[in-house]
């Protein structure tokens, strides 16, 4: 909290009306004596009572001019820290010398503990910072003595990871020396928009914009110039699989976005492993397809709980990766087993692989590997963000095994279903 405004002086009004009372008493006290006593050792009794009086009087009249200026500046740092502990912001007080915090809101201790006292700012709000930090702001505060206007900026803390909006500027503490005052808004959200922003400005710009470019060429070619049947077909093939890859991009990006909002609970039901590695196997082998899609699932696999709509959507989209990246010829396996209290869904292929130091990330929004293979299949880097983010949601993880040039496995492990639950 603030340090007591009583340890800080008295006022100079309380002084003042001490010294007036005291003047007061002691000019008109001995001529009243003398008005009234002729007897001398009666008046240097009286004398001596009337000092004791004085002090009583003084002491007490002292003592309610002070008590009152407590109560006063009490009542304002009240009414201080009650707007401060409503505002959903970090709001400290830091010597512009020293660094020591000199008061952090109710909001500040809960995000960054309650233990501030007796530290400073940097050792508080960074992680494992010994000395002031290269980006603090009190030379920005203070010019000649006198406080500048407020300084505006924003950083990414070190201990909470968030993006935070700080408005900073050095006011009069209560002893009037200067000190920093920083009101820290949380702007991650807004970061986070904005970082999307330009995510997907960058995958219009380089991914949408290859299939669209490929549907209107070949669409101007049909109206401008006579083609042949044939031809038509094959360029309607072409254009075809171009809006179904613009379809694939726009629909993961949706539905990765609806997942990160998540403004409703998931619709879950228990699910047989089987049955959804089945469905996605079946998928794929309706239509004449140049894979060959295996199933591997042993019989008897607890059940699991989640969307199945969601999880048969995880499964497409690990098959259509693995079908991608692989060549013609090559075998897309489907398989499950039980690995203690949850059950592991795999999908294998043959294909390129993926390099050692990429296998975290290519699970990132946008991520793609910067090789020539892959960026002749296309893509915009969506489709495993979204399977992350499903099985994340079912409270499990996903993860890859791969080789280059041997090909990749990736694992979907989900909590099994207990019997009798």
């Amino acid at each position: 909290m603030f340090k007591s405004p009583g340890n800080n002086g008295i006022s100079l009004r309380i002084v003042c009306i001490y010294a007036i009372v005291a003047c007061l008493w002691i000019l008109f006290s001995d001529e009243l004596l003398a008005f009234l006593f002729t007897d001398q050792a009666t008046i240097i009794r009286l004398s001596i009572l009337k000092g004791w009086l004085f002090v009583v009087v003084t002491a007490a009249l002292l003592y309610a001019l002070i008590k009152g200026h407590l109560e006063a500046l009490q009542n304002q740092f009240n009414q201080l820290t009650t707007i401060f502990d409503s505002v959903n912001a970090v709001v400290y007080v830091a010597d512009l010398a020293t660094y020591e915090i000199l008061y952090l809101n109710r909001f500040g201790s809960a995000t960054f503990g309650s233990n501030w006292q007796g530290k400073t700012c940097y050792e508080m709000f960074q992680a494992d910072q010994k000395a002031p930090c290269s980006f603090c702001t009190n030379d920005l505060l203070v010019a000649d003595g006198e406080p500048l206007p407020p300084h505006v900026w924003e950083f990414q803390n070190t201990i909470t990871g968030n993006w935070y909006q700080c408005i900073d500027r050095a006011i009069r503490w209560t002893d009037n020396r200067l000190v920093r005052l920083e009101i820290a808004f949380d702007i991650s959200d807004r970061k986070g928009i904005e970082r999307i922003k330009d995510e997907l400005v960058s995958a219009v710009s380089h991914e949408m914009r290859t299939p669209l470019t490929a549907m209107l060429g070949y669409t101007e070619f049909i109206l401008e110039h006579e083609v042949s049947q044939e031809q038509q077909k094959e360029f309607l093939r072409t254009i075809h699989h171009e809006t179904e890859r613009l379809n694939e991009l726009i629909g993961n990006f949706l539905d990765l976005q609806r997942l990160k909002m998540r403004p409703e609970p998931l619709e879950v039901t228990h699910l047989a492993v089987e049955t959804l590695l089945k469905e996605t196997s079946d998928l794929f082998g309706v239509a004449p397809q140049k894979h060959r899609i295996v199933l591997d699932c042993p019989p008897g696999l607890p059940q699991v709980i989640g969307n199945a709509g969601q999880l048969h959507q995880v499964l497409v989209n690990l098959v259509s990766n693995a079908i991608k990246y692989s060549a013609e010829g090559t075998t897309i396996t489907l398989g499950a087993h039980r690995e203690g209290e949850s059950v592991i869904m795999w999908v294998k292929d043959e294909g390129i692989g993926i390099p050692a130091d990429m296998q975290e990330r290519i699970f990132e929004r946008f991520y793609r590997i910067d090789n020539s293979d892959r960026r002749l299949v296309g893509g915009a880097g969506l489709g495993l963000a979204l399977v992350r983010e499903i099985v994340s949601a079912h409270s499990g993880r996903v993860w890859t095994e791969s080789s280059e040039g041997k090909g990749s496995t990736f694992y979907v492990q989900l909590p099994a279903i207990h019997e009798g639950h």
